[in-house]
This record gives C-alpha cells, sequence and structure tokens, in this order.
C-alpha cells in the first residue's frame, strides 16, 4: 500500500472546546443575531438560545440536577435543543428517549437512569407521571410549566451561563442502545467525546462553514440525530432546522422553504420514502451542497435514484451508539458507492476474525469491524458484562461485518447478528436486499434467515411493492436467481403493505424475525 494514500478524514484546524457549553457560548458570542434553529414557522437566534439555555440551567441547578441526569421526552423541536444544552450547562447529564415509547418500552429505562428530572411534552404526562412516582422523581414538569418554559427568557441577554463550565472529561450523554439480553443498555459519552464527534463531521464535510442550514427529520434522542442536530451544526456555527415528524412531502417543502444546504437524511428508508413523492422532482432543491446517509444500508438502486432526482450523490456515513461517526465518504472526495468511507480524524478501524476477534483479515476480506477513537465510549451504564463484552483490549467491537480495502475504505456487509447459515454456507442479508432494491416495482425490501429443517437456515424476503406494481412473488424469486447463487435466492417471498420500522427509521429485521416465529 502507497504510504501517501489517505487512511482517514483530516483534522482541520478550528477553534478548541472543554465542552459543548464551551462551543455554545463561542457562537452567540461570535454570531448573536444568527439563526440558531428553526423547528416550523418557530426560530431562534444564537443570542436568544444562549439566554434560555441560561436560565434554564440555572432552574434545573435549583432542582439539583448537577452530576445527575435529567430526562428529556419530547418530539425534535426548539425546546428539546434548549433543554439538552441547559442539562449541560447545568453540570448535569442529559437522557433522550424516543417519544414514540411506550409505557413498557419506558419502565426499565427510567429504571435504570434514576433520573434527577424529568421534562416531556404534556401528551407523555399520563404515561411518564406514575413512572417518575414510582422511582421517586419528584422534579418532573412540562416545558409549560412555568419553572422551564423557555419563552420566558428570550430577549434576555443579560443572562449568564452558570459557572464554572463543565469539564471535558464530565459526562454528557446517556445513549441508550440495544443489549445482549434484551435489555437496552446506556452507552456513557463525555462532553471529550461529544467534542471528538463535532471534529470527525467537520474533518468529513468542513461543517464549520458559516452560512450552512442543517435540516434533519430523525429524532434527537438517536445518535444520529444528536449527532447532525446538536453537534455538528453547533461547532460551526450553523442554522439546524429541526423536523419533529417525517412527513415525505413537509420534508421536501421543508428543505425547500429553508434554502437548507445540508440534508442529514439518515436511514435508506428515508430516501426512499421521499423518492416515491411525486413532487421532489419538481421541486427546487439547488441549494443543496450535501446529503447525508447512516444507520441502515444504502442500496445502489436509491443512490442511483436519488442522484437522478436531486443532482446529489448521497454521502453514506457509519457510526453507532457507542461511537459516532466512525468513518464517512468525504465531501471533498469521490463517492465510492457502496462503501461508509474512511475513518475519521485519529480513529482506527480494523476488520477482525469473527472467531478469534484479533486475527486482522486481509484487504477486501469481510471481518467483524472493531474501532477505537476519541469519540469512543469505555463503558456502559451499570452494565460491566456488556461492557466486557464490547469493548476489549482498548477496542470497541461493532457486531458489524465489513472489509476495507487497499485506500482504507470500508464497506460494512451486514451486522455480525443478521448473518445466516445455509447449508454451511455464511449469507448475508443486505446482498439479497440490494438485489431487491433495485427491481423497478419494489420499493422496500428486507431478507431474514429462518430456521430450516434441511438447511439449519434459509433466506426469505419481505417486499413492499411501489405503487400500482404487478410483480408477484414467484416473479420476484425468478428474478432473484439471476443475480445470486442458489443458496442466497429466498425460498419465499412475502409481498406486505409495509415494514416494521425501528424509532430511528430502521427497517427493523428483529421484528421480522420474531413475526415469523409467531406465524
Amino acid at each position: 500500500m502507497a504510504d501517501n494514500i489517505p487512511k482517514r478524514a483530516p483534522e482541520l484546524q478550528r477553534p478548541e472546546f472543554d465542552s459543548m457549553v464551551h462551543m455554545l457560548a463561542h457562537a452567540a458570542k461570535e454570531h448573536p443575531d444568527h439563526t440558531a434553529v428553526i423547528s416550523g414557522e418557530n426560530e431562534i437566534t444564537f443570542a436568544d438560545y444562549y439566554a434560555c439555555v441560561a436560565g434554564l440551567a440555572e432552574n434545573l441547578i435549583a432542582m439539583g440536577a448537577k452530576g445527575e441526569r435529567v430526562i428529556v421526552l419530547k418530539a425534535n423541536s426548539i425546546e428539546t435543543a434548549v433543554a439538552a444544552n441547559a442539562v449541560w450547562a447545568a453540570g448535569a447529564q442529559v437522557v433522550m428517549f424516543n417519544p414514540l415509547y411506550t409505557e413498557n418500552e419506558l419502565r426499565p429505562l427510567v429504571e435504570d437512569v434514576s433520573p434527577k428530572v424529568i421534562l416531556c411534552d404534556s401528551v407523555h404526562v399520563e404515561v411518564l407521571a406514575p413512572l417518575a412516582e414510582a422511582n421517586g422523581v419528584t422534579h418532573f414538569y412540562t416545558f409549560e410549566d412555568e419553572r422551564v418554559a423557555i419563552d420566558q427568557w428570550r430577549g434576555k441577554r443579560e443572562l449568564r451561563l452558570p459557572e464554572p463550565f463543565p469539564k471535558s472529561t464530565d459526562l454528557a450523554l446517556l445513549a441508550y442502545t440495544g443489549g445482549t439480553t434484551g435489555l437496552p443498555k446506556g452507552a456513557i459519552h463525555t462532553h471529550a467525546m461529544m467534542l471528538a464527534m463535532a471534529k470527525s463531521m467537520d474533518g468529513l464535510y468542513s461543517t464549520s462553514i458559516a452560512g450552512d442550514i442543517w435540516l434533519n427529520v430523525a429524532p434527537v434522542s438517536h445518535i444520529w440525530g444528536w449527532c447532525v442536530s446538536l453537534v455538528a451544526p453547533m461547532y460551526g456555527c450553523n442554522t439546524i432546522v429541526l423536523v419533529p415528524k417525517f412527513i415525505p412531502d413537509v420534508v421536501i417543502s421543508e428543505i425547500a422553504r429553508t434554502k437548507a444546504t445540508v440534508f442529514a437524511g439518515g436511514p435508506s428508508v428515508i430516501y426512499n420514502a421521499l423518492l416515491a413523492v411525486p413532487t421532489l422532482r419538481e421541486t427546487d432543491l439547488s441549494q443543496l451542497r450535501l446529503c447525508l446517509g447512516g444507520g441502515s444500508a444504502f442500496a445502489d438502486a436509491t443512490i442511483a435514484a436519488w442522484q437522478d432526482a436531486t443532482d446529489n450523490t448521497v454521502h453514506e456515513l457509519w457510526g453507532m451508539s457507542e461511537a459516532a461517526p466512525l468513518s464517512g465518504n468525504p465531501s471533498d472526495r469521490p463517492n465510492k458507492i457502496g462503501s461508509v468511507g474512511l475513518p475519521c480524524v485519529a480513529t482506527d478501524v480494523e476488520a477482525v476474525d469473527p472467531e478469534t476477534g484479533v486475527d486482522v483479515m486481509p484487504v477486501d476480506e469481510a471481518g467483524e469491524l472493531r474501532v477505537r477513537g476519541p469519540q469512543m465510549i469505555t463503558s456502559y451504564w451499570n452494565r460491566p458484562d456488556e461492557t466486557a463484552s464490547a469493548i476489549r483490549d482498548g477496542w470497541l467491537y461493532t457486531g458489524d461485518i465489513g472489509s476495507i480495502d487497499e485506500l482504507g475504505r470500508i464497506t460494512i456487509v451486514d451486522r455480525k447478528k443478521d448473518m445466516v447459515n445455509v447449508g454451511g454456507y455464511n449469507v448475508f442479508p443486505r446482498e439479497i436486499d440490494e438485489v431487491l432494491f433495485a427491481h423497478p416495482e419494489i420499493q422496500e425490501a428486507a431478507a431474514i434467515g429462518v430456521p430450516d429443517s434441511h438447511r439449519g437456515e434459509a433466506v426469505q424476503a419481505y417486499v413492499v411493492k411501489t405503487e400500482g406494481a404487478t410483480v408477484s412473488a414467484e416473479e420476484i424469486i425468478d428474478y432473484c436467481k439471476e443475480s445470486l447463487a442458489k443458496f442466497k435466492v429466498p425460498t419465499e417471498v412475502h409481498i406486505v403493505d409495509s415494514l416494521p420500522k425501528t424509532p430511528a427509521a430502521k427497517i427493523d429485521k428483529m421484528a421480522l424475525r420474531k413475526s415469523f416465529e409467531g406465524n
């Protein structure tokens, strides 16, 4: 391998910060009248953003939040952004849950967090109030309550953030993700890790270019939404447009209305849904300079269709709740379709033998991806066994199967847990998904492994057809035979009206497998 080939995104010379609070103070000082957040018809400048954070932070401190954890449960909004920053300014750790979660989903999470304060929308009171009482949470407020209603601090530019500001080693975020026991586990992030996240995004996409307008549709409670809403735009003193609910035609009109230059679309299902909107090709989106994708695999056909419709490619990133981003296709060099790009600044990525977890795989050969870098957590909240399993000798074992080419570019093959063993052959469902996505009458698709008495496991596919499509399950199987080895071809294809989605808008293959088991 040539020594002059770049193996990482570059580290750019930008201002240094000790915490997210320092970053906010810098943005308010340098660009006080610049729009910080837009949500629907509501917007706020950096100066007012700062004032609202300062006011709420003082009240949180009075509630005893310093050094504790604060739960925020609300759809994407200005209140969501202000609350997160206020928790940091109060010297506390923020915990965000998806507002779509049910009581059964929230109960173990609230118990695990043991929060000092809970802030939520009024629509969540019925669910959260009993949980707050059961866990001894006395500071439980909706955003309409006078103690936390942010509008009361707009225009009060004399307000100052509480001092001292957090240190880089202070806890900032508790991000919950799936656990091997079935119970979610909290990934512990410090301010230093959040700042490494900002630097990583800047190295990939020059996010500190003043004047960018970012638009995000993913829940801020998800690590993707968190990164592209609260971290990357703030680092560049840019505007973030927060869309509270994903409605495809609304999102398209918002991109146009706000003149967004960066579309942080996220999972491929988001792009597929937008591509199905007839007005997409009629809408002027010429101001877009960058479209970002991540969180789920992108089919080549999806990226090609988006390029054709908007004259923009999709730059794929790779990350997880434990470390984000880990890699990405930089905006200053050709985009490799199908790859999640180069490792981020100061980030090491290796493909190792899934069995040994140590032996490094040759170039272009798939193995389990392990990573280490400044954005990586070092432990889970109250989960020593999970920590020991995932983090070994300074490496985070991701559970993703992927390969690395001679230029250092990473290609994700599949999730380790999604791999299917058909008669002794390892089959990666993503490969089948790619073939299905390329069919002109298929809008969404997901292949999974199911028990099989003859081969151990077999592949089955679930498909959502495009509007007006007439293709049959048998025809889809025949189509797969043209591109796939016999053992990879789905034994059955189920045509359905919709596919289950996770709160982060990814296709939920675990739910599909459970659905199969229930039949």
